[in-house]
């Protein structure tokens, strides 16, 4: 009988119509798009190219500038479940961020890029929320440590997560790139009572029909108790 996931699986890609189309061709339901300050110059755009088709959307701010305003725009134009900010404004930033999103919907989270409690201050002052990548944390911790682990999961309203393993070489693929360590850990997510957005955070040149195809057909194996080979 298959789990009734309380989460969803994402791919991650650009905002453009080619590319959400090969992730909706695939049955994925959800997607966090990249963007960066180029693609943010033409939110318009995006936002037509996002309500062509019938998915659930996060982003990702870009990993250099600062463009509040235009992030603002987007999180509400396309009805933005989560935006994701790495750890890159200076106070008096961040205190902005807080406020241009302050009536906006989406969840904004803080991702841990090299602590797992790097996100803590932001939560505690703005009441932003938790991205945990896991694959930061496995090369932060060297290894997956399940108990230790939970307490962090909970606290998550967004998830990254990747092929790799300790001692793996698999940086930014997709999870059904180590599938037996990736069911484990979708396990743990299921018993951690995970509920959000889990983001196969692959690298670009993995961002192809056939790659989101295998994605979904993993998640698939997984929620069906599938562990064959």
């Amino acid at each position: 009988m298959p789990k009734p996931a309380k989460f969803i699986i994402a791919a991650k890609c650009v905002p453009e119509d080619e590319a959400l189309s090969h992730v909706e061709e695939a049955g994925l339901k959800a997607v966090e798009l990249f963007t960066n300050a180029e693609l943010l110059k033409d939110i318009k755009k995006i936002k037509k190219v996002c309500a062509q088709h019938k998915l659930r959307y996060a982003f990702h701010a870009p990993t250099a500038g600062f463009e509040p305003e235009a992030l603002a725009e987007l999180a509400a134009g396309i009805s933005a479940e989560a935006v994701v900010f790495h750890n890159i404004y200076w106070d008096d930033e961040w205190a902005k961020i807080a406020k241009k999103f302050k009536s906006i919907p989406a969840k904004v989270c803080v991702e841990n890029t090299y602590s797992v409690h790097e996100p803590v201050k932001f939560m505690r002052r703005y009441g932003m929320r938790r991205c945990l990548d896991l694959e930061h944390l496995q090369l932060e911790c060297a290894g997956i440590y399940r108990e230790a682990f939970k307490p962090f999961i909970r606290e998550a309203s967004h998830i990254h997560m990747t092929g790799y393993y300790h001692g793996s070489e698999l940086w930014h693929t997709h999870i059904h790139y180590s599938p037996e360590r990736s069911m484990d850990m979708l396990d743990l997510l299921e018993e951690s009572n995970y509920k959000g957005f889990v983001v196969s955070e692959a690298r670009h040149e993995q961002h192809t029909p056939d790659e989101f195809r295998n994605l979904r057909e993993f998640f698939d194996k997984w929620k069906n108790n599938d562990r064959k080979k």
